[in-house]
């Protein structure tokens, strides 16, 4: 016991990682999580791909959500930085809304994954989403 104490850092770090970990609330969402990870997971993926290009611009979903696997988004070509903004505004709030019907639908957020910018390419990112099997 007196070896731990020569390195406080480590001591009090797994100290408070014990405390954290016997907690009411990790115990009970490691419960959740093993009660729902038996019946397994649906997931769906939804990906936005914002580009210049009209044909490129959409927000997809793998399966189809509400009937629908493809949104067009509006494009960012044009002349004019407040259009430009005023487009990137319109694109963000038509992500959001479709974000939170997700989450009402009962679809849970795992992961997002944004793909490297490469001014060639369209800006393209990733939403996990995941629902327990009934």
């Amino acid at each position: 016991m007196l070896t731990l104490f020569r390195f406080p850092v480590l001591s009090g770090a797994l100290l408070g990682a014990g405390l954290l970990l016997n907690s009411p609330v990790a115990r009970a969402q490691g419960a959740t999580t093993s009660v729902q990870a038996a019946h397994g997971y649906d997931f769906l993926t939804v990906t936005t791909i914002e580009s210049i290009s009209k044909n490129y611009a959409k927000l997809l979903f793998s399966p189809a959500f509400e009937g629908k696997s493809e949104i067009p988004l509006e494009d960012y070509s044009g002349l004019g930085l407040e259009k430009y903004f005023d487009k990137i505004q319109r694109n963000t709030l038509l992500i959001n809304q479709q974000l939170s019907n997700l989450t009402v639908a009962g679809w849970e957020l795992v992961e997002v994954h944004v793909a490297p910018f490469m001014p060639a390419n369209p800006s393209t990112t990733r939403y996990l989403f995941r629902k327990a099997k009934n």
